[in-house]
């Protein structure tokens, strides 16, 4: 692992069109490397990143190769650093490991210059949640404590100036970065698997790679180490098969040595002693994956010994993480819910589930990312009174389904251009519902720059209307 960066010659791949690697950049400027940024996106469309970077002392030496890569740049280099949303298998890539080139990511680098323990959190939904829940109870008793990764808020980089040896950071890791963390055999200290799901089967060859990418998380744990699976959920589960760490579940079903939940209540069930953490009458969060998510917030905290009363006071104060099911507002008696962060089928019919028995009328769609819609459709067909869908692949595949169950074509208006127009026809439906849920069930690509910016065009319609 590189532990000096002082005069190496370092490519950053992929600075990311709201400026994704910008955090590291910062820090390898601050430790003297020598820096090239290459990226996909043109100038125009990284000016604000760039504008940035501008203002940084030793920015005017940085070299830039823009709107495409050249593999002049992947020759002659001491070190990448990989995007993690840049495919493993580039032929950049390939020709920077023929001439012996050290590849590596964030979170590769974060664990090797970090030298105290961490918490790394992932998972195909609820990570985010998860990791957010985790550091607010942490934040509680450890006053350093950080969380960051995959949360777009918060960097790896940014945080790690932050962080004491004792801080036990929590990290938010993708798929994306467990694929190089293999390479390094790298894992946190205390693992955690919120589920594994179908999702980025765009990005993979099959489900089984994405469930392997998953599984690295615990993959180079130890015995010392602590792994927290979620047991009612198959995939996850079974990762305790191959643990070589201390193994802890969380359930909503069952009894398991671990955290879970009876009667209401939370437990936490550990070397034959079982004690009552908190009861959940007070829990403001919607439906049952976010009560899953408290349990595995919960189990990591009782491991990492934090007292019963801190949990609860953080888990009731906690209102869940930006455009994961967000309440956005209540206009003339109608909820109004901002979930542009589920970007799968599942993801979408865990919050239409959390809306109970209340009218929905949805607004949905997007593109496909190698998703099966059958069960969304059936859900919709049943719990869903009115909905618009966007155009794109993914809501090409969920008209198709919708139209195998025979489902009524006049509570769906389909191939809406623009999510102006899409937030209008809601709006219009309003006397059908009790509910507006802005959920897409596919990824944002083709009208937005990413699932963000797809939420805050959505709060900007919605801002107009209160205003």
């Amino acid at each position: 692992m590189v532990k000096s960066f002082k005069g190496k010659k370092v490519l950053v791949m992929g600075l990311g069109l709201h400026g994704g690697a910008l955090s590291v950049v910062k820090w390898l400027l601050r430790h003297g490397a020598l820096l090239t940024i290459t990226d996909t996106q043109s100038k125009i469309q990284l000016k604000t990143s760039l504008e940035k970077i501008s203002k940084l002392r030793g920015a005017k030496k940085i070299k830039y190769s823009l709107g495409g890569h050249d593999m002049v740049d992947f020759r002659d280099q001491d070190l990448i650093i990989q995007n993690p949303a840049v495919p493993k298998d580039s032929k950049f890539l390939k020709k920077a490991r023929q001439k012996n080139i050290l590849i590596i990511n964030e979170a590769v680098m974060f664990f090797g210059l970090y030298p105290g323990s961490s918490i790394g959190v992932t998972g195909t939904r609820g990570k985010s949640t998860v990791s957010t829940l985790i550091h607010k109870i942490l934040k509680t008793t450890i006053k350093t404590n950080v969380v960051a990764g995959n949360i777009a808020t918060n960097p790896m980089f940014d945080a790690i100036g932050k962080l004491k040896v004792n801080s036990l950071p929590v990290l938010e890791l993708s798929s994306w970065h467990l694929e190089i963390m293999d390479d390094y055999k790298v894992s946190p200290h205390i693992s955690v698997v919120t589920n594994v799901l179908n999702d980025h089967l765009n990005r993979y060859k099959n489900f089984a790679h994405y469930r392997a990418a998953k599984q690295v998380i615990a993959k180079h744990q130890v015995k010392r180490d602590k792994l927290v699976l979620n047991a009612d959920n198959v995939i996850s589960k079974s990762f305790a098969k191959s643990a070589k760490a201390y193994v802890y579940f969380y359930s909503l079903k069952n009894k398991v040595k671990g955290a879970y939940l009876k009667n209401n209540k939370i437990y936490f069930n550990s070397q034959g002693r079982n004690s009552l953490v908190m009861e959940t009458d007070k829990i403001t969060l919607l439906g049952q994956h976010n009560l899953s998510n408290i349990l595995a917030a919960v189990c990591v905290a009782k491991i990492v010994g934090i007292a019963n009363k801190d949990i609860a006071k953080a888990v009731n104060n906690f209102k869940g993480v930006q455009y994961r099911l967000e309440h956005k507002a209540n206009i003339g008696g109608i909820d109004i819910y901002n979930d542009s962060t589920s970007t799968t089928p599942d993801a979408t019919m865990a919050a239409i589930q959390a809306m109970a028995n209340k009218k929905v009328i949805l607004i949905a769609g997007g593109e496909d990312k190698k998703l099966d819609y059958d069960k969304l459709a059936k859900q919709i067909k049943s719990k869903v009174k009115y909905l618009v869908l966007l155009s794109g692949s993914g809501s090409d595949k969920l008209k198709k389904e919708l139209k195998k169950i025979k489902c009524p074509q006049d509570k769906i208006i389909t191939d809406v251009s623009n999510l102006k127009k899409a937030w209008q026809l809601a709006l219009q439906a309003k006397d059908r519902g009790e509910v507006i849920l802005f959920s897409p069930a596919a990824a944002s690509f083709n009208m937005f720059k990413n699932e963000f910016d797809r939420a805050h065009q959505f709060d900007a319609l919605i801002n107009l209307l209160r205003n």
